[in-house]
């Protein structure tokens, strides 16, 4: 088989995830966890269920697939040679970024959508199994910063576990319907954690 159409190959396939994935977030957001089944996710996207099942074998990795996606594109960014700015200012890009594509169209959507991710228990665990996963990629990036080692319950653990643990703060605030800014909050509480640990950060 002529391997030029590999690559076409390849862009199909995750084509095809991105959609399995994006219209699995979001009927889990309006009709709910329990209530949504594969069958109507694939009718939905315009495939036929066992192309679900081609890339996902069952509801709960297709219910973290894109979390799991979201934690590769911060891995590969934060861990990037190449990277310029310190963590603090990385972190407060990042989750801007984020921020803006989750709320979009206004936000409730992904009020709905934080609601049903940690209403699960099942899929909850898997989100507390990423989060420590985004904790450890700050610790490495803060230790570089600080010039201190990253294997020891140290100063760049500390920061790095405010830094994760105040974003979910304000995001379970969001989801339980407060007025806030999501995106002000977010940025105001790394701004605070860099006031007081920012002067550890070695140029």
């Amino acid at each position: 088989m002529n391997e030029s159409h590999f690559p076409l190959r390849q862009k199909r396939k995750a084509a095809t995830r991105k959609a399995l994935i994006q219209t699995a977030e979001r009927l889990f957001a309006e009709q709910g966890y329990d209530e949504t089944t594969l069958e109507q996710i694939a009718e939905v996207a315009g495939l036929h269920v066992q192309t679900l099942y081609r890339h996902f074998p069952n509801k709960l990795d297709l219910a973290n697939a894109g979390s799991e996606d979201r934690l590769e594109d911060f891995r590969e960014a934060i861990t990037e040679p190449g990277r310029k700015e310190n963590t603090f200012t990385f972190w407060r890009n990042w989750m801007q970024v984020a921020i803006g594509r989750a709320t979009q169209d206004g936000g409730q959507r992904y009020r709905d959508f934080l609601v049903q991710r940690w209403g699960r228990s099942v899929v909850s665990t898997q989100l507390v199994r990423i989060g420590h996963e985004y904790e450890d990629l700050l610790t490495e990036s803060l230790a570089k910063d600080f010039n201190m080692a990253a294997d020891t319950i140290g100063t760049p653990r500390l920061v790095a576990s405010m830094l994760w643990g105040v974003n979910g703060h304000v995001q379970r605030l969001y989801a339980a319907g407060k007025d806030i800014d999501l995106e002000h909050e977010t940025v105001t509480a790394i701004d605070r954690v860099e006031e007081l640990f920012g002067h550890l950060v070695q140029n």
